[in-house]
Formats: C-alpha cells, structure tokens, sequence
C-alpha cells in the first residue's frame, strides 16, 4: 500500500511526526526538506537545494518521543514536491546527530493557491472615512 504525499497550501500548517530515542532526552528536531526539480527525479541533481523547507519540533527532552514538526506555508515558498533529506536532532546537552536521507523517504506537496474564475480582492481605500 503506497503512502499519499500530503499536501498543502498557503497559510496551512505542515506537520510531520518524527519518532526518536536517546538516553539524554530528545530537545530540538528540525525535518529539512529539499524541493524536487522533476516529478520522479529524487537524486542529487533531481533536488533543489536552495528551495528549502526547515519544520521544527521540540521533544521536551523525553527520552523516547513522537516530536511533532511544524512549519506554516507562506507565499515565498515555491509549490511543487519536497522531499526529506535529512533530521537534525539535538540532546539537552547540545550533542546534534544528523540522520541524513531518512528511510522511508518522506514527501509533501506545496501546491500553488489559486482559484480559477475569480478576480482577487481590490484595494477600495484606507477606511478611515476621509477621501482625500
């Protein structure tokens, strides 16, 4: 059964689950997200470095710990499909272990707000009553 890449649009908020362990606790986590240049290209020269997407996560330094990324879409992120290329995870002590091109790999879709038909609202002035 294969799994649906999530997706997502202006002002939605990205959240992707991130299982860890550690003895000293789990503290920051960031899930870092590469844009894909074509759709089924996944490789080095298929993915778009500059076009990142960062979630973070805190794991409340729980030794074992479902830490919850986060990251809310806005208009400079450019649609299209991410891929994860890697977790930065950090111990309450500052140790980071970073676990690059996780398995399974994990995808989202940014897709591009528009609503076809419709004209976007107009600027009718600046409402304190005065005209001029």
């Amino acid at each position: 059964m294969s799994k649906q890449t999530a997706r997502y649009s202006i002002d939605e908020t990205i959240r992707v689950p991130i299982t860890l362990e550690d003895e000293a606790g789990i503290a920051h986590v960031r899930a870092v997200f590469w844009r894909v240049k074509r759709a089924g290209s996944i490789g080095p020269r298929g993915l778009a470095p500059n076009d990142t997407l960062e979630l973070r996560g805190n794991g409340e330094r729980q030794k074992r710990a479902t830490v919850e990324t986060t990251l809310r879409v806005n208009d400079q992120h450019i649609p299209g499909e991410y891929l994860c290329v890697a977790i930065q995870v950090y111990d309450p002590e500052g140790n980071l272990e970073v676990i690059r091109n996780p398995t399974p790999p994990n995808t989202l879709h940014i897709v591009e707000d528009q609503k076809k038909g419709r004209q976007g609202p107009r600027f009718l002035g600046w409402g304190n009553g005065s005209s001029g």
